[in-house]
């Protein structure tokens, strides 16, 4: 027997769930108190519920593990949307859970009273509200299993005030292994492993394009083996550069948009194309034939039925995990005898590539000029980040120069705005996957327009005691929109010009430690600093604005 609210928090204990974020409001009282006192869950309150949905994401994408964020009725479940849009988009298994107005002002345009199930359909997996007090740990316990099976994503619960205030309900709180599949990976179907064997052993040009499904499956080494096997050259798609490392021999650099014109090459020379774990999606392919040549043979692997072949024809289409299906294609290529001598030239021109792609990078470090080109703070940064920070890029066009000059030698330590562009989460989310993981170093990359978005959250890191270091490329203006003002509407700019605070002051109002850096030689020190304080810091570096994005 126990209250509604504590059945709410039993349910998460059950699914091991040790961080809430959230805002405090009057209908989930019931819920919240029951976590007063105990040091097995923490409520994480957040200045804004926006940040509380990114900082979900982050921890999310960081662990591996569901996340779960918090808030009450009305505006502030309507707050969540941006961060939970940000979730459905990257595959993040966040549980946001909304204490709702009593169900009895339903149909009366009560107080904050809101349809919040169907403004939360198009961007989760499930978007449902609780109908009895006593099929509470069932619908929480529904609401883990579909974030979590097949291609994770978001969920919505929606918990009416009155259902919350049942004082003894007779619940049995079930552990996962007892209602859904705990470890489970959906192996490829025999035959069409067979045909993709055939088609990669007799290949000339193979490329192997990595998607957040080898990050979600954990798939690398098996990657890696199968690239190695077929001299297969090694290109990631948009945002999950981390998914193999970037120091390999095989690995080109990063496809798509901001990414590398020498991996664009060899993408457009590639004979066959195994996507794998990838959706081909606008950001990484464009959907036309710039990169992807109209007679390259694709194989795509994906956990989803309805992503295979859906923005380009396929030769192959491979329904299954894809650490699994890496595997079963590299044992099935032994039987098909590939001539393993074939495309040794094909490993020069990937090595040639590799090797043009660095020496163009190279060429950035002597860039001059005050305020500094910020293609100069990233030819710093690689200096001085730990192989395993984890980097989370905000959208902006400061920012967004990372894709391609920053490396990534371990997976999950690139996180970004997985194709819905939302300016501002970059702080957040970093917040997030810090708590995700707490043994890594955690930075965010974002402009100055993006950073004032949430730099609210400052205050959530300070009080949490939460050690993200943001990087903030300050060019005082809205960067991107000011590119597109000049290049196709006459300079006549408006909305785009800025008039920011420093900072690196601001952190510190705060309470966090601000830096200030216009000099490039600089940076890798005050990076370093920041990084061993193991305390939130701002570091403002001034760029310049008059350049134009590789």
């Amino acid at each position: 027997m126990m209250r509604a609210g504590q059945a709410v928090v039993e349910s998460l204990l059950a699914e091991d769930v040790e961080i809430v974020f959230g805002l405090v409001g009057h209908t989930i009282n019931g819920i919240l108190t029951e976590m007063y006192g105990r040091e097995d869950i923490r409520f994480i309150d957040n200045r804004h519920e926006e940040g509380a949905a990114f900082m979900a994401y982050g921890y999310a994408q960081a662990s591996g593990r569901p996340a779960v964020c918090m808030t009450t009725a009305g505006p502030a479940a309507t707050n969540l949307a941006t961060g939970i849009a940000l979730a459905f988009k990257g595959n993040a298994p966040v549980v946001a859970i909304t204490g709702d107005v009593n169900s009895t002002f339903a149909n009366r345009d009560g107080f904050q009273s809101l349809d919040l199930v169907d403004l939360f359909k198009p961007i989760t997996k499930l978007s449902v509200q609780v109908n009895q007090s006593q099929r509470i740990p069932e619908m929480v316990r529904q609401s883990f299993r579909t974030a979590l099976s097949g291609r994770r994503g978001p969920v919505f619960l929606d918990i009416p005030q009155d259902l919350l205030e049942a004082q003894e309900l007779d619940v049995n709180i079930l552990q996962p292994a007892a209602y859904r599949v705990v470890a489970s990976r959906i192996g490829g179907d025999q035959a069409l492993i067979q045909q993709a064997a055939s088609i990669l052993s007799s290949a000339k040009r193979p490329v192997l394009l990595v998607g957040g499904g080898v990050i979600c499956s954990e798939a690398t080494q098996e990657t890696l083996k199968l690239a190695e096997y077929l001299n297969m050259a090694l290109i990631a798609s948009y945002g999950h550069h981390d998914a193999v490392p970037n120091s390999h021999p095989l690995y080109v650099g990063p496809l798509g948009m901001r990414g590398s014109p020498e991996a664009e090459e060899i993408v457009q020379q590639a004979d066959v194309i195994l996507a794998l774990g990838s959706r081909l999606n606008q950001l990484t392919t464009g959907w036309d034939n710039h990169a992807i040549a109209p007679n390259s043979q694709i194989i795509q692997v994906d956990i989803q039925p309805e992503e295979i072949g859906n923005n380009y024809p396929i030769s192959a289409g491979i329904i299954g995990d894809a650490k699994v299906v890496a595997s079963q294609i590299f044992d099935a290529l032994k039987s098909h005898s590939p001539n393993l001598d074939l495309n040794n030239q094909w490993r020069i021109s990937i090595q040639d590539a590799a090797e043009r792609r660095q020496n163009r990078l190279a060429e950035e470090a002597t860039l001059t000029g005050e305020p500094m080109m910020p293609h100069r703070v990233y030819s710093e940064l690689v200096k001085v980040l730990p192989q395993n920070c984890m980097v989370t890029i905000d959208a902006g066009v400061t920012a967004g120069l990372s894709y391609d000059r920053l490396k990534f030698e371990e997976p999950r330590t690139m996180f970004n705005y997985s194709q819905q562009g939302g300016l501002g989460m970059g702080l957040a989310v970093s917040l997030g996957t810090k708590l995700g993981r707490p043994d890594r170093p955690a930075i965010s990359i974002q402009g100055d327009g993006g950073f004032l978005y949430a730099s609210q959250e400052l205050n959530t890191a300070v009080r949490h005691k939460i050690p993200v270091v943001s990087i903030v490329l300050n060019n005082n203006c809205q960067g991107a929109e000011k590119l597109i003002q000049t290049r196709q509407f006459n300079n006549r700019y408006i909305g785009v010009d800025l008039i920011n605070p420093r900072f690196d002051k601001l952190a510190e109002v705060y309470g966090a430690k601000g830096f200030y850096v216009e000099q490039p030689e600089d940076i890798v020190n005050v990076v370093k600093e920041a990084l061993a304080l193991n305390q939130p810091s701002v570091i403002e570096i001034p760029v310049a604005q008059d350049f134009l994005p590789a």
